[in-house]
């Protein structure tokens, strides 16, 4: 009984981080800097009609595990997605905020009303309470898919050094966001 209720416990701990808002058809399907598994998903959402430009963040300078919106602007083309319906940011962004305050000044500029953000599983939580605050007021509409062949799954990311470093860090982070700091 014991093991079992430990073994629940872990589990929601991975499934309250994972957020998947119906899917609707939008203006935008954006794609979250930083996974090399968002970009065919968003392909996917492209292909099948639920939006119809591809939103990608600036980040700059390469960093490890981070592509450039050139590679993934390249690689997005390789998916089928041309690039006339390719848009990217205008801000460098750093941090999961900053690409909300990116996407947001980017749905004004080109008067989108709404998104669907596709990010990992475990950042599905974070990113809908950091997009819904940045949005919060301007009417545009968000909502958050995670990439549904990730390797993060609520079942069993506790069997791993990497699911346990991913989900203390996404609740660490949005504690901080939460308590007011913001880091990320």
């Amino acid at each position: 009984a014991g093991l079992a209720a430990v073994y629940l416990m872990l589990r929601l701990a991975g499934a309250v981080l994972i957020i998947a808002d119906p899917l609707e058809k939008v203006d935008a399907v954006v794609v979250l800097s930083g996974g090399s598994e968002r970009l065919p998903e968003a392909a996917r959402l492209m292909s099948e009609r639920y939006g119809n430009w591809l939103i990608l963040t600036e980040t700059g300078e390469i960093r490890p595990g981070v592509f450039g919106s050139d590679d993934l602007q390249a690689e997005a083309n390789r998916l089928g997605i041309p690039s006339s319906s390719i848009l990217i940011t205008e801000r460098t962004v750093t941090s999961t905020r900053d690409e909300a305050v990116a996407v947001l000044h980017l749905m004004e500029e080109r008067n989108l009303a709404s998104c669907i953000v596709v990010t990992d599983p475990f950042h599905t939580l974070r990113t809908r309470v950091i997009f819904r605050d940045i949005l919060r007021g301007s009417n545009k509409e968000i909502s958050v898919s995670p990439v549904p062949a990730s390797w993060y799954r609520s079942r069993d990311w506790f069997l791993s050094a990497r699911g346990w470093q991913y989900t203390v860090q996404e609740y660490f982070k949005l504690t901080l966001y939460l308590l007011g700091f913001r880091l990320d």
